[in-house]
C-alpha cells in the first residue's frame, strides 16, 4: 500500500514538471504520439517512468529485447485511458474501493470510471490493433498488463507488469 501513496504523490508532483518529449520521440512515431498525448499529464509522467524502469529491468535480467520495443510498449501501455482519463482523486477512490471489495467493484463496469480503471488495457490494445503494425506479443502486453489471469508466456508483458507495479 505504501507504493500507492508514492504513486499518489508522484501524480500530484508531476503536474509541476514538463513532459520530456525528446525522450518520448525516441520511441513513438507521430500516430503513437497522438495517442500518448491524449493521456493526462500525470499519466504521461507515469508512462515515462514505466519506460525507463522497463528498459532497466530488461538489461538487469539480460532479456534480449530491443529497447525501442520495450519503450514503445511502456509509453503506450495506458493509452486506453485516453478516451476518459481518471483524475488522481477518482483513481485513489477506485483503488481503495477495489481493495475493500476484493475486486467485486469490477462488476459495475457499466460506470465509465470503473470501466476505464479495469479495462483500459483491453481498450488500448483495441486501439492499436487498428494500425495493423503490432505483433501478438506486443498487443498482449498492452491488453493484459493488469490481468493476472493471462496464462501465456510473454516476456514483454512480464517486464511491463513489473515496471508498472513499481510506478
Amino acid at each position: 500500500m505504501l507504493y500507492r501513496v508514492k504513486q499518489f504523490l508522484w501524480a500530484i508532483g508531476s503536474n509541476f514538471k514538463e513532459i520530456d518529449y525528446k525522450y518520448v520521440d525516441k520511441f513513438l512515431d507521430s500516430k503513437e504520439k497522438e495517442l500518448f498525448n491524449k493521456l493526462k499529464h500525470n499519466e504521461k509522467h507515469h508512462s515515462i517512468r514505466v519506460c525507463k524502469d522497463a528498459i532497466n529491468i530488461s538489461k538487469e535480467k539480460n532479456i534480449k529485447i530491443d529497447d525501442k520495443i520495450i519503450g514503445k510498449i511502456s509509453l503506450l501501455h495506458d493509452i486506453g485511458k485516453g478516451e476518459h482519463s481518471l483524475n488522481i482523486f477518482e483513481k485513489s477512490i477506485l483503488v481503495i474501493l477495489n481493495k475493500i471489495t476484493n475486486g467485486k467493484l469490477r462488476r459495475l463496469d457499466n460506470i465509465k470510471n470503473i470501466d476505464i480503471y479495469y479495462n483500459h488495457g483491453e481498450k488500448g490494445a483495441t486501439l492499436l490493433k487498428e494500425y495493423n503494425k503490432y505483433d501478438k506479443e506486443f498487443l498482449e502486453a498492452i491488453e493484459f498488463h493488469h490481468n493476472d489471469k493471462f496464462s501465456g508466456n510473454n516476456k514483454l508483458l512480464d517486464i511491463i507488469r513489473e515496471s508498472d507495479n513499481k510506478n
